[in-house]
């Protein structure tokens, strides 16, 4: 039988479907720490719980020098805090954490080879969107970043090539949808506040001094996230 399709449409026209096509039930999600993915595995949770009761959701999170460490810190806050929001959901059934010195796709990939061979997973989802509209990210003063073409030139659906089907439902979409979602779920207070995106530890041109567990307001992703959520 097939599953329901969700809708999305923002107040800039942009439009993303979500689902989870049958028959997966095993399901593997990478989680950052940051404002995307964390809307995405609230929306898996959601899901699950009303279509696929039987579900069983395994979570990827990093450890890199890129944010300072802190990304496996503010993944498993996000986590912590989706547990709390979904009280009695039982369908989390493990937590995976690796450590890498960059952020190469490659050991990501191997991580969810891995993950497959120990669990089944057949299904993996990520939190990747579209980077804004070129003329923004000249704003940002930040010009190493470019405006992209919808979709990275790739489907936010691709079955077979990574061994198991890997589904980007923000691949279309910049940030914009993902705070219209936070606000559509209403998620704001309850789950953003919980997220970080910040990358200063990537980059020694900032004269900020270190943010800590806060946001550096200088660095791309600062920037991304204050223009999508007109905060930090």
């Amino acid at each position: 039988m097939q599953r329901p399709i969700h809708t999305y449409t923002d107040n800039f026209g942009q439009t993303m479907e979500f689902t989870i096509p049958a028959p997966h039930t095993k399901i593997c999600i990478n989680i950052s720490g940051g404002a995307d993915s964390a809307i995405l595995l609230y929306m898996l949770i959601r899901y699950c719980e009303k279509y696929i009761p039987e579900a069983e959701i395994h979570v990827i999170t990093s450890a890199n020098p890129i944010k300072g460490w802190k990304n496996a810190k503010w993944s498993t806050t996000v986590i912590d805090r989706i547990l709390q929001i979904f009280y009695y959901t039982t369908l989390i059934k493990s937590h995976y954490t690796f450590y890498s010195d960059d952020q190469r796709r490659s050991e990501l990939d191997d991580t969810e080879k891995m993950i497959k061979e120990r669990t089944g997973i057949t299904f993996t989802i990520h939190g990747t969107t579209q980077n804004p509209p070129l003329e923004v990210c000249e704003e940002f003063g930040l010009p190493q970043f470019k405006g992209r073409d919808a979709g990275h030139g790739r489907t936010n659906m691709s079955n077979g090539f990574h061994i198991h089907a890997r589904y980007m439902p923000f691949m279309n979409v910049d940030k914009r949808m993902v705070a219209y979602l936070f606000k559509h779920f209403n998620m704001q207070e309850q789950l953003f506040p919980f997220t970080r995106s910040c990358e200063w530890h990537n980059s020694n041109t900032f004269d900020s001094p270190n943010p800590g567990d806060g946001h550096c307001g200088e660095c791309w992703w600062c920037k991304e996230r204050q223009w999508a959520f007109g905060r930090l």
